[in-house]
């Protein structure tokens, strides 16, 4: 499923908060977004569907490092 849009560097990584037992939360990384070509909003592709344990699903986007 290459395209034309995959080729470029996206414009954000997807992650999402997984809990821990502990309480705390980490991040994990599972997907990538590019901006739409044509408007607003993105292109996403995952790698991995996010399952929530409580019904509510928090995406998290940082800008790529270089």
């Amino acid at each position: 499923m290459t395209n034309e849009v995959e080729k470029k560097k996206p414009a954000l990584n997807i992650f999402v908060r997984v809990p821990q037992s502990d309480g705390d939360t980490r991040l994990s990384k599972i997907g990538v977004a590019w901006k739409h070509r044509e408007g607003e909003g993105y292109n996403i592709i995952l790698d991995a569907q996010p399952i929530p344990h409580n019904g509510q699903i928090e995406l998290v986007a940082f800008p790529p490092k270089d």
